[in-house]
Protein backbone atom coordinates (compact mmCIF):
# COMPACT_ATOMS: atom_id res chain seq x y z
CA UNK A 1 0.00 0.00 0.00
CA UNK A 2 1.29 3.44 -0.89
CA UNK A 3 0.44 4.99 2.47
CA UNK A 4 3.97 6.01 3.22
CA UNK A 5 2.96 9.40 4.62
CA UNK A 6 0.08 8.14 6.77
CA UNK A 7 2.11 8.56 9.97
CA UNK A 8 2.41 12.29 9.44
CA UNK A 9 -1.35 12.67 9.84
CA UNK A 10 -1.56 10.33 12.79
CA UNK A 11 1.06 12.39 14.64
CA UNK A 12 -1.02 15.51 13.99
CA UNK A 13 -3.86 14.08 16.02
CA UNK A 14 -1.86 14.34 19.26
CA UNK A 15 -1.90 12.32 22.43
CA UNK A 16 -4.36 13.93 24.86
CA UNK A 17 -7.56 12.28 26.03
CA UNK A 18 -11.00 13.82 25.91
CA UNK A 19 -13.73 13.08 28.44
CA UNK A 20 -16.39 10.66 27.27
CA UNK A 21 -20.10 11.31 27.53
CA UNK A 22 -22.43 8.80 29.13
CA UNK A 23 -25.06 7.01 27.08
CA UNK A 24 -28.04 4.76 27.60
CA UNK A 25 -27.30 1.19 26.49
CA UNK A 26 -29.79 -0.81 24.50
CA UNK A 27 -27.58 -3.53 23.03
CA UNK A 28 -28.07 -7.27 22.53
CA UNK A 29 -26.31 -8.30 25.72
CA UNK A 30 -24.86 -6.59 28.78
CA UNK A 31 -21.34 -5.21 28.51
CA UNK A 32 -18.14 -5.51 30.51
CA UNK A 33 -15.84 -2.70 31.57
CA UNK A 34 -13.97 -0.58 29.01
CA UNK A 35 -10.67 -2.04 27.88
CA UNK A 36 -8.82 1.03 26.64
CA UNK A 37 -8.80 4.81 26.42
CA UNK A 38 -8.11 6.64 23.20
CA UNK A 39 -4.92 8.71 23.38
CA UNK A 40 -5.89 11.02 20.54
CA UNK A 41 -6.42 14.73 20.93
CA UNK A 42 -9.44 16.53 19.47
CA UNK A 43 -9.13 18.59 16.31
CA UNK A 44 -12.09 20.84 15.52
CA UNK A 45 -13.64 20.16 12.13
CA UNK A 46 -14.41 23.63 10.85
CA UNK A 47 -15.31 23.10 7.22
CA UNK A 48 -17.43 19.94 7.01
CA UNK A 49 -21.02 20.38 5.93
CA UNK A 50 -22.63 17.77 8.15
CA UNK A 51 -20.04 16.72 10.76
CA UNK A 52 -18.81 18.59 13.80
CA UNK A 53 -16.86 17.77 16.92
CA UNK A 54 -13.57 16.07 17.65
CA UNK A 55 -13.36 13.89 14.59
CA UNK A 56 -9.99 13.76 12.86
CA UNK A 57 -10.40 10.63 10.81
CA UNK A 58 -8.49 8.48 8.33
CA UNK A 59 -9.83 5.30 6.70
CA UNK A 60 -13.15 5.31 8.59
CA UNK A 61 -14.97 2.03 9.05
CA UNK A 62 -18.59 1.52 8.19
CA UNK A 63 -20.58 3.62 10.66
CA UNK A 64 -22.64 1.25 12.82
CA UNK A 65 -25.27 1.75 15.49
CA UNK A 66 -25.27 -0.10 18.82
CA UNK A 67 -27.67 1.08 21.51
CA UNK A 68 -28.39 4.79 21.13
CA UNK A 69 -25.09 5.72 19.51
CA UNK A 70 -23.37 5.46 16.17
CA UNK A 71 -19.73 4.35 16.13
CA UNK A 72 -16.90 4.75 13.63
CA UNK A 73 -13.43 3.22 13.92
CA UNK A 74 -10.38 4.58 12.12
CA UNK A 75 -6.70 4.10 11.34
CA UNK A 76 -4.49 4.85 14.34
CA UNK A 77 -2.94 3.54 17.51
CA UNK A 78 -4.96 0.63 18.96
CA UNK A 79 -7.87 1.36 16.53
CA UNK A 80 -9.38 4.67 17.65
CA UNK A 81 -13.15 5.12 17.93
CA UNK A 82 -15.52 8.08 17.92
CA UNK A 83 -19.24 8.02 18.65
CA UNK A 84 -22.33 10.15 18.05
CA UNK A 85 -26.03 10.06 18.75
CA UNK A 86 -26.97 11.91 15.56
CA UNK A 87 -24.23 11.42 12.91
CA UNK A 88 -23.39 15.09 13.35
CA UNK A 89 -21.57 15.78 16.60
CA UNK A 90 -18.82 13.23 17.30
CA UNK A 91 -16.78 12.57 20.44
CA UNK A 92 -13.67 10.50 21.11
CA UNK A 93 -14.38 7.18 22.78
CA UNK A 94 -12.38 4.11 23.77
CA UNK A 95 -9.95 2.35 21.46
CA UNK A 96 -10.23 -1.35 20.67
CA UNK A 97 -6.86 -2.60 21.93
CA UNK A 98 -4.67 -1.94 24.94
CA UNK A 99 -1.90 -4.21 23.64
CA UNK A 100 -1.12 -5.65 20.21
CA UNK A 101 -2.14 -9.32 19.80
CA UNK A 102 1.03 -11.40 19.87
CA UNK A 103 0.23 -13.39 16.72
CA UNK A 104 0.53 -10.33 14.46
CA UNK A 105 4.33 -10.09 14.47
CA UNK A 106 4.49 -13.65 13.15
CA UNK A 107 3.01 -12.29 9.93
CA UNK A 108 4.23 -8.67 9.95
CA UNK A 109 7.68 -8.25 11.45
CA UNK A 110 8.16 -4.87 13.06
CA UNK A 111 4.47 -4.09 13.39
CA UNK A 112 3.65 -1.65 16.16
CA UNK A 113 0.28 -0.49 17.46
CA UNK A 114 -0.68 1.54 14.39
CA UNK A 115 -3.60 -0.43 12.91
CA UNK A 116 -5.07 0.53 9.54
CA UNK A 117 -8.48 0.73 7.95
CA UNK A 118 -10.86 -1.31 10.16
CA UNK A 119 -14.34 -2.34 9.11
CA UNK A 120 -17.17 -3.67 11.26
CA UNK A 121 -20.38 -5.59 10.52
CA UNK A 122 -23.11 -7.38 12.47
CA UNK A 123 -23.58 -11.10 11.79
CA UNK A 124 -23.63 -14.33 13.83
CA UNK A 125 -25.25 -12.36 16.66
CA UNK A 126 -22.11 -10.29 17.26
CA UNK A 127 -20.11 -7.37 15.95
CA UNK A 128 -17.23 -8.53 13.76
CA UNK A 129 -14.38 -6.07 13.28
CA UNK A 130 -11.73 -6.67 10.62
CA UNK A 131 -8.52 -4.66 10.82
CA UNK A 132 -5.26 -4.31 8.85
CA UNK A 133 -1.66 -4.74 9.98
CA UNK A 134 1.19 -3.76 7.71
CA UNK A 135 4.21 -1.49 7.43
CA UNK A 136 4.59 1.44 5.08
CA UNK A 137 5.00 0.49 1.43
CA UNK A 138 5.10 -3.25 2.17
CA UNK A 139 3.12 -6.14 0.69
CA UNK A 140 3.68 -8.17 3.87
CA UNK A 141 0.37 -7.63 5.60
CA UNK A 142 -2.46 -9.34 7.45
CA UNK A 143 -6.11 -8.76 8.27
CA UNK A 144 -7.27 -9.82 11.73
CA UNK A 145 -10.64 -10.18 13.46
CA UNK A 146 -12.03 -9.16 16.83
CA UNK A 147 -15.63 -9.66 17.95
CA UNK A 148 -17.97 -8.22 20.57
CA UNK A 149 -21.62 -8.85 21.55
CA UNK A 150 -22.30 -5.11 21.48
CA UNK A 151 -20.49 -1.79 21.37
CA UNK A 152 -20.86 0.67 24.21
CA UNK A 153 -18.94 3.75 25.26
CA UNK A 154 -20.42 4.04 28.76
CA UNK A 155 -20.62 0.36 29.73
CA UNK A 156 -17.46 -0.70 27.93
CA UNK A 157 -16.92 -3.08 25.06
CA UNK A 158 -15.31 -6.49 25.44
CA UNK A 159 -13.48 -7.28 22.20
CA UNK A 160 -12.31 -10.87 21.74
CA UNK A 161 -9.37 -11.41 19.40
CA UNK A 162 -10.03 -14.15 16.82
CA UNK A 163 -6.67 -14.10 15.08
CA UNK A 164 -5.67 -13.96 11.42
CA UNK A 165 -8.22 -13.90 8.58
CA UNK A 166 -5.99 -13.49 5.52
CA UNK A 167 -2.32 -12.62 4.96
CA UNK A 168 -0.03 -11.60 2.10
CA UNK A 169 3.72 -11.76 1.73
CA UNK A 170 4.58 -10.54 -1.77
CA UNK A 171 3.48 -8.01 -4.37
CA UNK A 172 2.19 -10.84 -6.56
CA UNK A 173 -0.65 -11.39 -4.07
CA UNK A 174 -3.61 -9.21 -3.04
CA UNK A 175 -2.30 -6.97 -0.26
CA UNK A 176 -4.06 -8.03 2.95
CA UNK A 177 -5.31 -4.61 4.06
CA UNK A 178 -8.40 -2.40 3.67
CA UNK A 179 -11.19 -4.92 4.39
CA UNK A 180 -14.78 -4.13 3.38
CA UNK A 181 -17.51 -6.44 4.68
CA UNK A 182 -20.81 -7.05 2.93
CA UNK A 183 -23.56 -9.02 4.69
CA UNK A 184 -25.93 -10.26 1.99
CA UNK A 185 -28.65 -12.28 3.68
CA UNK A 186 -27.02 -15.46 4.95
CA UNK A 187 -23.85 -14.78 2.94
CA UNK A 188 -20.90 -12.63 3.97
CA UNK A 189 -18.18 -11.34 1.66
CA UNK A 190 -14.95 -9.43 2.18
CA UNK A 191 -13.37 -7.18 -0.42
CA UNK A 192 -9.81 -6.12 0.33
CA UNK A 193 -6.54 -5.05 -1.23
CA UNK A 194 -4.29 -2.19 -2.19
CA UNK A 195 -2.12 -1.62 -5.29
CA UNK A 196 0.08 -4.70 -6.03
CA UNK A 197 -2.12 -7.51 -7.46
CA UNK A 198 -5.33 -5.48 -7.17
CA UNK A 199 -8.59 -5.88 -5.25
CA UNK A 200 -9.79 -9.30 -4.14
CA UNK A 201 -13.16 -10.64 -2.96
CA UNK A 202 -13.49 -13.73 -0.78
CA UNK A 203 -16.42 -15.33 1.03
CA UNK A 204 -16.58 -15.32 4.83
CA UNK A 205 -18.01 -18.18 6.91
CA UNK A 206 -20.56 -16.39 9.14
CA UNK A 207 -20.05 -18.85 12.00
CA UNK A 208 -16.31 -18.29 12.30
CA UNK A 209 -15.78 -14.93 10.64
CA UNK A 210 -12.92 -16.52 8.69
CA UNK A 211 -12.56 -17.09 4.96
CA UNK A 212 -14.01 -19.95 2.97
CA UNK A 213 -13.13 -20.79 -0.62
CA UNK A 214 -10.60 -18.87 -2.71
CA UNK A 215 -10.32 -15.18 -3.42
CA UNK A 216 -11.06 -13.66 -6.82
CA UNK A 217 -9.27 -10.58 -8.15
CA UNK A 218 -11.97 -8.17 -9.33
CA UNK A 219 -10.19 -4.85 -9.96
CA UNK A 220 -6.77 -3.37 -10.58
CA UNK A 221 -3.54 -5.29 -10.76
CA UNK A 222 -0.01 -4.64 -12.02
CA UNK A 223 0.64 -2.32 -9.06
CA UNK A 224 -1.89 0.25 -10.30
CA UNK A 225 -3.46 2.64 -7.80
CA UNK A 226 -6.46 0.65 -6.60
CA UNK A 227 -7.23 0.42 -2.88
CA UNK A 228 -9.83 0.91 -0.13
CA UNK A 229 -12.68 -1.08 -1.74
CA UNK A 230 -16.29 -0.76 -0.63
CA UNK A 231 -18.59 -3.63 -1.64
CA UNK A 232 -22.35 -3.07 -1.35
CA UNK A 233 -25.55 -4.46 -2.85
CA UNK A 234 -28.41 -2.41 -4.26
CA UNK A 235 -31.31 -4.15 -5.93
CA UNK A 236 -30.03 -7.03 -8.06
CA UNK A 237 -26.52 -5.61 -8.48
CA UNK A 238 -23.35 -5.69 -6.45
CA UNK A 239 -21.38 -2.44 -6.58
CA UNK A 240 -17.67 -2.15 -6.02
CA UNK A 241 -16.41 1.32 -5.13
CA UNK A 242 -12.63 1.70 -5.15
CA UNK A 243 -10.15 4.50 -4.58
CA UNK A 244 -7.82 5.55 -7.39
CA UNK A 245 -4.91 7.95 -7.00
CA UNK A 246 -2.87 8.35 -3.83
CA UNK A 247 -3.67 9.26 -0.25
CA UNK A 248 -1.87 10.58 2.78
CA UNK A 249 -0.28 13.69 1.31
CA UNK A 250 -2.58 16.36 2.70
CA UNK A 251 -3.75 18.91 0.15
CA UNK A 252 -1.63 17.15 -2.46
CA UNK A 253 -3.54 13.87 -2.09
CA UNK A 254 -5.12 12.70 -5.35
CA UNK A 255 -7.68 10.13 -4.15
CA UNK A 256 -10.94 9.84 -6.07
CA UNK A 257 -13.62 7.15 -6.01
CA UNK A 258 -14.79 5.04 -8.95
CA UNK A 259 -17.46 2.35 -9.21
CA UNK A 260 -18.35 -0.72 -11.23
CA UNK A 261 -21.23 -3.16 -10.91
CA UNK A 262 -21.85 -6.88 -11.36
CA UNK A 263 -24.59 -9.46 -10.82
CA UNK A 264 -22.10 -11.44 -8.68
CA UNK A 265 -19.97 -10.33 -5.71
CA UNK A 266 -17.05 -12.01 -7.51
CA UNK A 267 -17.49 -9.93 -10.67
CA UNK A 268 -16.84 -9.21 -13.39
CA UNK A 269 -17.36 -5.56 -12.40
CA UNK A 270 -17.80 -3.10 -15.27
CA UNK A 271 -18.37 0.65 -15.37
CA UNK A 272 -21.15 2.57 -17.14
CA UNK A 273 -19.29 2.18 -20.43
CA UNK A 274 -18.94 -1.56 -20.01
CA UNK A 275 -15.19 -1.41 -19.26
CA UNK A 276 -13.94 -3.93 -16.71
CA UNK A 277 -12.38 -2.69 -13.48
CA UNK A 278 -9.59 -5.18 -14.22
CA UNK A 279 -8.85 -3.27 -17.43
CA UNK A 280 -8.71 0.26 -16.05
CA UNK A 281 -12.44 0.91 -16.05
CA UNK A 282 -14.38 2.68 -13.32
CA UNK A 283 -16.98 5.46 -13.36
CA UNK A 284 -15.95 8.38 -11.14
CA UNK A 285 -18.52 9.09 -8.43
CA UNK A 286 -16.63 11.41 -6.05
CA UNK A 287 -13.51 13.56 -6.50
CA UNK A 288 -11.96 16.66 -4.95
CA UNK A 289 -14.33 19.60 -4.53
CA UNK A 290 -12.98 22.84 -3.09
CA UNK A 291 -11.61 22.15 0.38
CA UNK A 292 -12.81 18.53 0.16
CA UNK A 293 -9.56 17.12 -1.20
CA UNK A 294 -8.89 13.48 -2.00
CA UNK A 295 -12.10 11.83 -0.70
CA UNK A 296 -11.58 8.19 0.12
CA UNK A 297 -12.43 5.02 1.97
CA UNK A 298 -16.14 5.03 1.29
CA UNK A 299 -18.65 2.92 3.21
CA UNK A 300 -22.44 2.86 3.43
CA UNK A 301 -24.47 2.77 6.63
CA UNK A 302 -26.47 -0.45 6.49
CA UNK A 303 -30.13 0.07 5.62
CA UNK A 304 -29.68 3.70 4.52
CA UNK A 305 -28.55 5.79 1.58
CA UNK A 306 -25.98 7.52 3.75
CA UNK A 307 -22.31 6.70 4.03
CA UNK A 308 -19.00 8.19 5.03
CA UNK A 309 -15.60 9.11 3.64
CA UNK A 310 -12.50 10.81 4.86
CA UNK A 311 -11.17 13.84 3.04
CA UNK A 312 -8.18 16.14 3.41
CA UNK A 313 -9.30 19.55 4.62
CA UNK A 314 -7.92 22.30 2.43
CA UNK A 315 -8.90 24.86 5.07
CA UNK A 316 -6.99 23.04 7.84
CA UNK A 317 -3.55 22.23 6.46
CA UNK A 318 -4.79 19.07 4.76
CA UNK A 319 -5.72 17.28 7.97
CA UNK A 320 -7.94 14.21 7.37
CA UNK A 321 -11.59 14.59 8.44
CA UNK A 322 -14.77 12.53 8.52
CA UNK A 323 -17.75 13.47 6.36
CA UNK A 324 -21.18 12.03 5.63
CA UNK A 325 -22.06 11.38 1.99
CA UNK A 326 -25.35 10.55 0.29
CA UNK A 327 -26.09 7.89 -2.33
CA UNK A 328 -28.56 8.60 -5.13
CA UNK A 329 -29.45 6.17 -7.92
CA UNK A 330 -30.47 6.61 -11.54
CA UNK A 331 -30.72 3.88 -14.13
CA UNK A 332 -29.02 1.43 -11.80
CA UNK A 333 -25.98 3.65 -11.25
CA UNK A 334 -25.02 5.62 -8.13
CA UNK A 335 -23.81 9.14 -7.58
CA UNK A 336 -22.34 10.47 -4.34
CA UNK A 337 -22.73 13.91 -2.83
CA UNK A 338 -21.89 15.73 0.39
Amino acid sequence: MKKVNKIAFIILFGFLVTNCQNEEINSPESQSEAIATNPKAPTQNQTAKTVSGTVPSHDPSTIVKSGVNYYVFTTGDNIPMTYSSNLNSWTWGTSVFTTTPSWITSYVSGFTKNFWAPDVAWFNNRWNMYYSCSTFGSATSTIGLVTAPSISQSAGTKWTDRGMVVASSSSSDVNAIDPSILVDGSNVYMAYGSWHAGIGVIQINPSTGKTTGSRTIVAGGNSASWEAPCLIKEGSYYYLFVNRGSCCNGVNSTYYIVVGRSTSPFGPFVDKNGVSLKSGGGTTVLASQGNYIGPGHLSRIVGTQKGSVHYYDGADNGNPKLEIVYFTWSGGWPTLSY
